[in-house]
């Protein structure tokens, strides 16, 4: 048995040899720590993994069987399609390009899985899906924002898809001594003393091009040749991305270790795009109008179009709203700017960014 624990999210997982669990745990191990000492709390699952299908992991014959995805991406490469059936009190989930299966007891606390070596990611999909629930129901707020970590301290990058939390995230750590916490979402949360501490979260990076053309190397990484020209408007456009190696990408970006938790220091709105110039301005809303944009960027694994692809578990958040009222409200009155342009950032051109007095 291993024991998965991310913050006090504690999972655990029994397996037998040859499935993609190792393949799932290479991907997770930046941030989900196995078998760490001291992980404390009650197990939210027991997980069963199998290398091969067996009659536990279907219904009968006869069950009826609708069409969902465990992930719906506008990118073919994270989509993953399957098909679901209830019966006698469980969910069984058929991933169709796999042959993943999952069966969800809720009564039992467990989750039977039959994971081939090639269904690593779906794996992936669920463990990250049922521990961001896990933390919404104990008051954490999941920010749409990269995360970039530096003596202690995160740099967020929040906004929309497109918007380029990626690539000042590539920046800070390219030019300013940074590492990698996020790339897509970060999980917060509050301390008694009234911070925010900030928790990085695995994502596969998923690059624009624009991104991908500033970093030496990160074309070859991202499997683009030098003649590579992308399609008109996509170059700083979120229709234009691509899916980045994860292993080759955290050998050219470094990581923050294992375990990570940083007080937010510093809060970034890009807003980039085509232009000469990088311009850094400090944000210009009162403290509730930045709570406001912030709280528009909190996103919830419970939400979506396909968010309830199972129903494993109760949706709690409810109880835990007061909790994330509370991060918005502290995260608005820490110091923040927007970035607009190329989104080129350099040490001595934007000096108050980053300054010890910005971020004490």
């Amino acid at each position: 048995m291993k024991s998965l624990s991310f913050l006090d999210t504690v999972l655990d997982v029994h397996a037998e040899p040859g499935t993609g669990l190792d393949g799932a745990l290479e991907f997770l191990g930046t941030h989900v720590a196995v078998d760490a000492p001291g992980a404390l709390g009650e197990p939210v699952l027991s997980l069963h993994l199998s290398a091969a299908p067996g009659e536990r992991h279907a219904p009968a014959a006869d069950a009826a069987w609708e069409d969902v995805h465990v992930r719906k991406s506008a990118s073919d490469f994270f989509t993953i399609p399957a098909r679901r059936a209830r019966e006698d009190g469980c969910e069984y989930v058929h991933c169709t390009r796999t042959g993943t299966r999952f069966r969800f007891d809720r009564a039992a606390r467990r989750i039977d899985a039959a994971v081939p070596p090639g269904g690593a990611m779906d794996l992936v999909e669920l463990l990250r899906d049922v521990i961001l629930k896990d933390q919404e129901n104990r008051g954490a707020a999941v920010l749409h924002a990269t995360c970039a970590e530096k003596d202690g301290r995160a740099v967020l990058a929040t906004g929309a898809k497109g918007a380029g939390k990626s690539t000042l995230l590539l920046e800070l750590v390219e030019h300013f001594g940074h590492r990698v916490m996020s790339g897509d979402k970060t999980v917060l949360r509050l301390e008694e003393d009234g911070r925010v501490l900030a928790a990085g979260w695995p994502d596969y990076p998923h690059l624009g091009y624009g991104t991908i053309a500033k970093y030496p190397g990160l074309p070859d990484i991202a499997g683009l040749g030098e003649d590579h020209v992308p399609p008109v408007g996509h170059a700083f456009s979120p229709l234009g991305k691509f899916a980045v190696d994860p292993r080759r990408f955290r050998e050219r970006f470094p990581g923050a270790p294992l375990g990570t938790r940083a007080p937010v220091a510093v809060i970034l709105h890009p807003a980039i795009g085509p232009g000469q110039d990088t311009e850094v301005a400090a944000y210009r809303g009162d403290r509730a109008e930045h709570a406001a944009v912030l709280a528009a960027n909190v996103e919830s694994a419970f939400e979506g179009a396909h968010a309830g692809w199972h129903g494993f578990l109760d949706d709690r958040r409810d109880a835990a709203a007061p909790a994330r009222d509370r991060i918005v409200r502290s995260l608005a009155g820490v110091p923040a700017w927007t970035v607009t342009g190329p989104g080129d950032l350099r040490p001595g051109r934007v000096p108050a960014l980053l300054s010890a007095e910005a971020i004490a």
